[in-house]
């Protein structure tokens, strides 16, 4: 049973991680054990995990201990916070390897505390974020109207702008990028990232914009490289849903002013609404075309791990459900 003002979170009740299950683990004057990763770009022989011992006060966050570490145990240590209130999300940080706001998430009778991931890493806490900044600024993120202003109270429905006004809670702390695995590959890809993304989704998702303007920012997403791992999600102290009113709206927008980056989404889709079913096969054939000659190799593993079934794709078998799957992605479409 999830007692009163225990966080409600999946899970949370049961692994005893909530906020109130968390500050009743310590009494006023306990030792916090903390280790924190110290590192100076100028002289990386002095990075590695320094330990420090803080007394717990009560309701005591993150931020507060580091205020602590860096007023008393080590007046060098970096790290940046400008609110501390939720508002700003200079403060995020990775303890015991999750990110989290150091202003916000109360602390843990012994922590890891790590910089952000996926950023170059400044000195100890504070990352550089102008690579995150540089992929925002690619976007150019502004309107550009194709109709003149019509005046104030603009008529705006809900529907319409739904899901442009959730990207607007974002504040920018980067926890998701941090966290996002697909970022972790670093140039294998050239997925933008759930940060950029949902600074993109203010307004490539609203009705106003140019459509030409929003293709043209869209050509550097790299949405389809998205796993809808749902990492961002979990991490976002806005609560945003990146992945299902971000990243899926997005990939919707991309597929209509820029079928060919979605050449394999609109095939996937295509192939359901016809079969009922997936046929890999035809997946492949549809997607790779005669690109498929040069990967015979990988074309025999697949074959012979029941992957694909040139026969089933030959006789173009199919299912019961194929006219309900066209009609639901039909509607889904309009």
């Amino acid at each position: 049973m999830v007692k009163q003002g225990e966080a409600r979170s999946i899970g949370k009740a049961e692994r005893s991680d909530g906020l109130l299950a968390r500050n009743q683990r310590l009494k006023v004057g306990d030792p916090v054990q903390i280790s924190i990763l110290r590192f100076d770009a100028e002289d990386a022989g002095k990075s590695g995990f320094a330990d420090f011992e803080v007394p717990y006060q009560q309701s005591m966050r993150i931020l507060d201990a580091l205020n602590y570490v860096a007023e008393n145990l080590a007046t060098d240590l970096a790290y940046r916070w400008l609110c501390g209130t939720k508002m700003c999300g200079t403060c995020a940080i990775r303890m015991n390897g999750r990110e989290v706001l150091a202003c916000w998430e109360s602390v843990e009778p012994d922590m890891k505390i790590e910089p952000l991931r996926n950023l170059p890493v400044i000195r100890d806490l504070v990352v550089d974020r102008s690579p995150y900044e540089a992929r925002v600024a690619k976007f150019e993120p502004w309107l550009e109207r194709t109709s003149a202003y019509a005046g104030f109270p603009e008529p705006l429905s809900h529907v319409e702008m739904k899901n442009a006004s959730k990207a607007l809670d974002c504040i920018s702390c980067m926890s998701c990028f941090s966290a996002c695995p697909v970022v972790g590959l670093g140039d294998l890809t050239n997925f933008a990232g759930p940060a950029p993304l949902v600074q993109l989704a203010q307004t490539a998702l609203d009705v106003r914009n140019d459509p030409a303007k929003v293709a043209a920012a869209l050509e550097h997403a790299g949405i389809f490289n998205c796993v809808s791992c749902y990492k961002c999600e979990e991490v976002c102290p806005a609560k945003i849903p990146i992945v299902t009113q971000i990243i899926e709206p997005l990939k919707a927008r991309t597929a209509a002013l820029l079928p060919a980056a979605a050449r394999h989404s609109l095939t996937f889709r295509s192939i359901i609404a016809s079969r009922g079913r997936i046929d890999p096969t035809e997946l492949v054939l549809r997607v790779q075309g005669l690109k498929v000659l040069l990967q015979l190799g990988r074309a025999l593993q697949l074959l012979l791990r029941g992957k694909i079934n040139p026969f089933k794709t030959l006789f173009a078998r199919t299912t019961n459900a194929s006219k309900a799957a066209s009609r639901i992605l039909d509607r889904w479409q309009a």
